[in-house]
């Protein structure tokens, strides 16, 4: 099935082939064109908005995937797009969570989502999203890094049970959006302890293992448990002081 066919599609009388609301398509192929003037991209997006259908708020959601040129234009156009959607609240649901469930670029999209149904189903989609995927090429990939890049927004246990678990991921991006995450955790020791496994493995990069020892040097982390192997693994210009700090020679 084409783009439009997936986004507009509708039964026919029949079942089989799905009918294409040909008016919202007209719509959404100047909506997408990152060459329009932003006036008549506002125009679309009113047109769109004033719809009500739920073809018409799928189209609207394509402004989120694409970047103009200009960077205050495109975030106004967005900004734009995100409060109309928020605006029809429970009716835009549907749209926004297959959007989240089917494109990459998920930011606004899943803003306009949490304000919508709260943080507790936003969680449980972000982490049903991530289960999903099968694959970790190209697309997929992209997916997955913003799937769990949105999931360090929320505090909440299923996240920190779930970042926990990507702390380990084999893709080197993965882990540092998981520590990232989980240095939002700090008052759990298992948080903390995650991070350190990262940073004593062997095999852990040096990027990980940098952004790590200034998260030590910043939020001043007791680590006395790990003190005798940081002591063989962090550089020599780092030493663990009496109460069980890192700290930076000078």
């Amino acid at each position: 099935m084409g783009l439009f066919g997936r986004w507009f599609g509708k039964a026919s009388d029949d079942g089989d082939t799905p009918k294409v609301d040909k008016g919202v398509a007209r719509l959404q192929k100047k909506l997408m064109n990152k060459y329009v003037q932003t006036l008549e991209r506002k125009r679309i997006i009113r047109i769109l908005a004033d719809m009500n259908s739920h073809e018409a708020t799928r189209a609207l959601l394509g402004r989120f995937t694409y970047v103009t040129d200009g960077s205050i234009v495109d975030e106004d156009e967005k900004e734009l797009v995100y409060e109309i959607i928020r605006a029809k609240g429970a009716s835009a649901e549907p749209a926004l969570e297959s959007f989240i469930r089917e494109e990459v670029a998920i930011y606004w999209a899943l803003k306009a989502y949490t304000e919508v149904v709260g943080e507790e189903r936003a969680v449980d989609l972000l982490i049903e999203c991530i289960d999903g995927i099968r694959d970790r090429f190209d697309r997929s990939m992209g997916r997955l890094t913003n799937l769990v890049s949105a999931l360090r927004d929320f505090q909440h246990s299923k996240v920190l049970t779930r970042l926990l678990d990507l702390s380990k991921d084999e893709h080197e991006e993965i882990r540092f959006l998981a520590v990232d995450g989980l240095s939002m955790f700090d008052s759990h020791p298992e948080a903390v302890d995650a991070i350190l496994h990262r940073l004593v493995d062997d095999g852990e990069t040096t990027r990980l293992k940098t952004f790590i020892m200034d998260l030590l040097l910043e939020r001043r982390w007791n680590v006395k448990r790990f003190r005798k192997v940081l002591l063989e693994k962090i550089p020599d210009t780092y030493f663990v002081d009496d109460t069980g700090v890192v700290q930076r020679r000078f």
